[in-house]
C-alpha cells in the first residue's frame, strides 16, 4: 500500500511547497492538490516544481466549476511538467461550493460525470490530430490535440461515494477515489463489490481499477486531544450546511442517528454540543486518530484493502506555529515508510 498526503488548507502556497518537499524527503509516495480555498491545478504545479519523485495528482478538481475539455488539457501540461507523475482525481464538489458559493445546479450528478469522465480520458490520452468526439446530454467536445501527450496513461479518477456514483466510477474511470471518513468496512464491503460490478457491466477487466482511500489523520501525544480535535473534525464536516458526501458515509454504516444530531446542531454554529455526541466507534473506525503508534496501527489496517492511503492532517489544539506542527505528522511518515 502506497502513502499520499492530501494538501492545499495552508495558510500559503510556499508554506504548502515546504510541506511537500518535506513530506518527500520523509518518504512519501504521492501529494494531492485539492479545489477548495485555492485551485487544485495551480497548487498541483506549485507541488511539482519543488518535488522530484513523488506523484502529483488531484484529489480533488471539482468538475461543477471546470469544463471537461479544459480538465483535460490542464492534466495533460501537468502531466508534461512532472514528466510523468501526474494523476488527476475529478468529483463533483459539494453543496458548499456548487450552491452556495456558485450558485450552480449540481442535481442529476451521474449524467453530467459519464460525460465529464468520458471526454476527460479521450482529452488526456489524445494523441496528435487524432479527432476526439463526443456527443452527450450534459457535455460535448470536436476536438484534436495539437501535440503528443507525454503519456498516454495518465490516471483519471473518479470521486464517489454513494452507490450509483461509485458503480459509474468502476464503469467510466481508472479507479474510485473514496473520501475521507472512510472505514476499512466501508471500502472493502461496500465500495469496491459496487466498483467492481459497474466494471464487468462496462466489459472492463475489475482488477484494473484503482482504490486510494483519504484518511484525515489525528496525531497527538495526548490521545485524548487527538480524539478532541477529531471530535471536532468530523462536525465541522456538517458546517455551514452537511457535506453530502460524508453524510452519506456516516448514513450507510449505521451513524444516521448521530448524522441527523449534527445536521440540526452544526448548521446552529453548537460545536461542542455536537462533539459530545459524536460515536465512539466513528473515531476508531472511519478515522486515524491517537498517539503515533496507535496510529501506526490503524494505518496498517488498510493494507490490502486500499491500494494508496491519503493521509489528511488534523490540526491539534494549540500546537506551535509554522513547521514545527508537523513535526509527529511527519514522523508518522517516515515510520510508515520504514
Amino acid at each position: 500500500m502506497k502513502t499520499g498526503m492530501m494538501l492545499g488548507f495552508e495558510n500559503s502556497i510556499r508554506t504548502m511547497t515546504t510541506i511537500a518537499s518535506e513530506a518527500e524527503s520523509a518518504g512519501i509516495d504521492a501529494l494531492y492538490t485539492v479545489d477548495a480555498g485555492r485551485s487544485a491545478t495551480v497548487t498541483a504545479a506549485a507541488v511539482i516544481n519543488v518535488t522530484e519523485r513523488a506523484k502529483v495528482g488531484t484529489y480533488i478538481v471539482n468538475a461543477y466549476a471546470r469544463e471537461p475539455w479544459m480538465t483535460g488539457i490542464e492534466a495533460r501540461d501537468l502531466n508534461e511538467i512532472s514528466h510523468g507523475r501526474f494523476v488527476l482525481g475529478v468529483g463533483t464538489g459539494n453543496l458548499h461550493f456548487n450552491d452556495l458559493y456558485m450558485g450552480l445546479d449540481s442535481s442529476r450528478p451521474l449524467a453530467k460525470m459519464r460525460d465529464f469522465m468520458q471526454i476527460v480520458k479521450a482529452v488526456v490520452s489524445g494523441r496528435a490530430r487524432q479527432p476526439v468526439r463526443h456527443q452527450g446530454k450534459n457535455h460535448k467536445i470536436r476536438w484534436r490535440a495539437s501535440w503528443e501527450p507525454a503519456s498516454s496513461d495518465v490516471p483519471v479518477l473518479l470521486s464517489a461515494s454513494g452507490p450509483k456514483m461509485v458503480k459509474l466510477a468502476g464503469e467510466v474511470s481508472d479507479g474510485v477515489g473514496i473520501g475521507i471518513m472512510s472505514s476499512v468496512e466501508f471500502v472493502r464491503d461496500i465500495v469496491r463489490p459496487n466498483a467492481c460490478e459497474g466494471a464487468m457491466l462496462a466489459e472492463r477487466d475489475p482488477a484494473t481499477l484503482q482504490f486510494p482511500v483519504a484518511a484525515t489523520v489525528s496525531v497527538n501525544a495526548d490521545e485524548e486531544m487527538a480524539r478532541n480535535a477529531s471530535r471536532a473534525a468530523i462536525c465541522k464536516l456538517y458546517h455551514p450546511i452537511p457535506h453530502p458526501y460524508y453524510d452519506s458515509q456516516l448514513r450507510q454504516l449505521g451513524y444516521s442517528t448521530f448524522a441527523d444530531q449534527a445536521t440540526k446542531l452544526m448548521p446552529e454554529g453548537r460545536l461542542a454540543e455536537a462533539m459530545a455526541l459524536v460515536p465512539d466507534e466513528v473515531i476508531d473506525t472511519m478515522t486515524i486518530t491517537g498517539t503515533l503508534d496507535q496510529c501506526l496501527s490503524r494505518i496498517n489496517e488498510y493494507e490490502g484493502v486500499a491500494d494508496e492511503l491519503i493521509l489528511a492532517r488534523t490540526a491539534q489544539r494549540g500546537e506551535p506555529a509554522g513547521m514545527a506542527a508537523y513535526d509527529e505528522f511527519f514522523e508518522l511518515i517516515s515510520r510508515v515508510s520504514g
